[in-house]
């Protein structure tokens, strides 16, 4: 069962700036809107996988709606100098203030130790008025990356739009090798958000550990896994998509269990049961393709009735994220077979080993296209 958010669509935009010079300086982009004197800093996110370790800084601005003629076009472009050290990569990010997390206090700091192969530690200070200062050590086996990714615009009711861009260092192997596919898992709902909650069952535990099941999957197959969350824990929908973008993921996968409208006669529930998969068309990669080979693959492993493929655009994780996404529903919990069948965890099992076997086969079909 989804939720759903308005938000007004933006066409992604990934920037990839190799680190070959020992200084790389980034301008504000102002040809397609107004640039804000100072920008915010609400949060920084960071993560660490198997094959890469990524920090991602936000950079905000709101304006008001009709400050910008072409919304979909209009860009915020972080300004900042890169300065790269033996083992150490110093950024001034300029024109910004903190305004969220330890940055937004009075002489604070953000600091984080990284147990990991290929960044050892961050650290993010106020360097003076309206900059900041992002050092960042790793061993000489990583190889640093800086990135911009944009992040769906949003509208606000008083009128106005936040537009948000993450200023991303990404440290991965220094080798040629090719890295390992990145593959961002998504359990829908979650902590406050209960899901369906129907024949004595809850959405959000049946789905983190159908979710939980897959990663080990895919992890034991080599490929690079990040979870949206990992307990029953609540996520604001645009930070499920921002995981995917910032990692320049391979797919998105949601999984979720499905519900009916609380109208419904149960005449017609009892009708109701089986599998789905949605896709977004209007998205930039719209994976119909995976969304056709997973429900394919769901349907036929768990012997459950095969719903039509679902077009639903208006979804924030489908429309929100610029890599190829797609939300599985694997069950219908009203139904009381359904209800039944994912209850039992041999069938959660099967429900994983097919959701990992469908992104396998959509891998083999891409790479032959």
């Amino acid at each position: 069962m989804l939720s759903l958010v308005k938000i007004v669509p933006l066409v992604s935009l990934i920037l990839m700036i190799l680190i070959v010079m020992p200084s790389v300086v980034r301008a504000a982009a102002a040809e397609s809107g107004p640039v804000a004197s100072t920008y915010t800093v609400p949060e920084i996110k960071t993560f660490s996988l198997k094959q890469k370790d990524v920090v991602a800084i936000a950079v905000e601005e709101c304006l008001p709606a009709d400050a910008v003629a072409n919304p979909l076009e209009y860009k915020l472009e972080p300004v900042f100098n890169a300065d790269m050290m033996k083992n150490r990569l110093e950024v001034t990010l300029m024109n910004v203030t903190a305004t969220g997390g330890e940055l937004g206090t009075a002489g604070g700091k953000f600091i984080e130790a990284f147990n990991a192969n290929y960044l050892k530690r961050v650290s993010i200070e106020k360097a003076a008025e309206n900059r900041l200062k992002i050092t960042a050590d790793f061993p000489a086996t990583a190889k640093p990356q800086i990135t911009t990714v944009k992040r769906k615009r949003v509208s606000r009711p008083d009128n106005t739009t936040v537009y948000r861009t993450y200023l991303v260092l990404n440290f991965s192997p220094g080798s040629p090798a090719e890295p390992a596919k990145t593959i961002v898992l998504d359990a829908g709902h979650g902590g406050k958000d209960t899901g369906a909650t129907n024949n004595y069952l809850y959405e959000k535990n049946l789905n983190l550990d159908i979710a939980l099941l897959t990663r080990d999957i895919l992890l034991a197959r080599g490929y690079d896994v990040y979870m949206t969350r990992t307990d029953d824990r609540f996520i604001n929908l645009l930070d499920r998509a921002d995981a995917a973008n910032i990692l320049n993921a391979a797919v998105f996968i949601s999984i979720h269990n499905n519900s009916m409208p609380e109208d419904m006669p149960d005449s017609a529930r009892k009708l109701y049961r089986g599998t789905t998969v949605l896709y977004n068309s209007a998205a930039p990669q719209p994976a119909k393709d995976l969304a056709t080979i997973m429900c394919d693959k769901l349907a036929g492993t768990l012997g459950t009735h095969q719903y039509p493929l679902q077009n639903r655009p208006g979804l924030v994780v489908l429309n929100s994220t610029w890599v190829p996404a797609v939300i599985a529903e694997v069950a219908m919990l009203p139904h009381a077979q359904d209800a039944k069948m994912i209850s039992q965890r041999i069938y959660r099992r099967e429900a994983a080993a097919a959701i990992a076997a469908a992104t396998e086969t959509y891998f083999r079909v891409c790479a032959a296209l």
